[in-house]
């Protein structure tokens, strides 16, 4: 507990013949005040298990071998708490970060450790919990002449992982794409979801009724930044639109922006509304509307002096 440096944890006594968990919440101080208590839960069959409380920068990886763990040091993700669960087999606890990572992050990274090094992928999360050293495992598979094996603790430095910051960089980066498809996907839901009529004045609603009328001709391969600029020129020149609603729809609503103009979003929509609103063909359609408009205004006035 000492090695993982979090002010309080989870202890998990799992129940032997429900499975079910009974949780408690404690710092370290408490957990160790209730030692009477948790062997005596153990010795009635229930296995102890342990974790990290709220935030921090911690992961498990489970169901390693001795190997393992070692390569896992020597590529420089040394284990901060080494526990053997059972004979052969091992948990370490990873410090990736002295400062909390997100719950996504943590899940991540522990996919990516327990896939390279042979880890448990079903324990790779950022809410598992892993065994409490100086207890019994329960299961009956390590069952040995009538007695249980005792969950060890080994090396237990607390060491953070040097190797911890190109890992999570990668975890980032992962985290961006998957934000990004994420998003996507809500911007093409909506798209397709639109009402096809024109209803009120929203730049945003009329951005997804064109795109759903442009998506459905060319499909969802359609070149997206292609299609921004068609939507952008006719609400340009259908006169209901500003060029900040112009670029308000296309930056609330374009499929994938996240990711075809990471960095630039807010400039790429600006520069694509006000180059279609300045478009020489735009300029002279909202001409000859307002010429339009003048002529059907005189000849209004003329039927009323009539």
């Amino acid at each position: 507990m000492k090695a993982l440096d979090v002010p309080r944890f989870e202890v998990g006594i799992r129940e032997a013949k429900t499975g079910q968990m009974m949780n408690r919440e404690w710092s370290r101080a408490e957990v160790e005040q209730s030692a009477a208590w948790l062997k005596r839960m153990n010795a009635k069959g229930n296995d102890v298990y342990i974790r990290p409380a709220g935030e921090h920068g911690l992961v498990l990886v489970d169901d390693l071998t001795a190997d393992k763990v070692f390569s896992m040091a020597k590529d420089g993700f040394p284990s901060a708490a080494t526990i053997e669960t059972s004979p052969g087999n091992y948990q370490t606890w990873v410090k990736l970060s002295d400062k909390p990572l997100s719950d996504e992050a943590r899940t991540v990274a522990a996919r990516l450790l327990a896939k390279h090094y042979g880890g448990d992928l079903n324990s790779a999360d950022s809410k598992h919990y892993g065994r409490l050293a100086g207890f019994t495992n329960q299961k009956p598979k390590h069952t040995r002449d009538g007695r249980q094996p005792y969950v060890l603790a080994h090396e237990c430095t607390g060491k953070a992982a040097t190797a911890a910051p190109a890992l999570l960089e990668r975890v980032e980066q992962g985290l961006d794409k998957a934000g990004a498809q994420k998003e996507r996907q809500r911007r093409l839901e909506a798209i397709q979801a639109a009402n096809p009529g024109y209803g009120s004045y929203d730049p945003t609603r009329e951005y997804q009724r064109q795109a759903q009328r442009l998506m459905a001709k060319y499909g969802d391969d359609a070149d997206l930044s292609r299609m921004d600029w068609m939507i952008a020129q006719d609400m340009a020149k259908g006169g209901r639109f500003t060029v900040q609603d112009i670029e308000k729809g296309i930056r609330e609503c374009s499929p994938n922006v996240e990711s075809r103009k990471a960095g630039h979003i807010e400039d790429y929509a600006r520069r694509t509304a006000e180059k279609a609103w300045n478009a020489p063909e735009t300029q002279q359609h909202r001409q000859e509307q307002a010429q339009e408009k003048a002529r059907e205004a005189k000849r209004d006035r003329g039927q009323s002096l009539g």
